[in-house]
């Protein structure tokens, strides 16, 4: 599965740069998800879970920044 799109955020380069890199903020951001770590600078390793409806899953995923 890959998740694309785009969203205008009201905050400076500096402030969205830094939170985009911080596991913490991006963990409240994506729906489901229980860890989040960095691998690298750019990569970030997640266990997310998936809810349609009467079925849950859980994903190792792999967000790349």
């Amino acid at each position: 599965m890959e998740l694309t799109g785009e969203h205008k955020i009201p905050a400076g380069r500096k402030v969205v740069w830094e939170a985009l890199h911080d596991p913490e903020i991006l963990k409240e951001c994506i729906r489901g998800c229980e860890t989040l770590e960095m691998s690298d600078p750019h990569t970030l390793l997640a266990k997310v879970q998936a809810k349609v409806g009467p079925v849950k899953a859980m994903f190792d995923a792999t967000v790349s920044i």
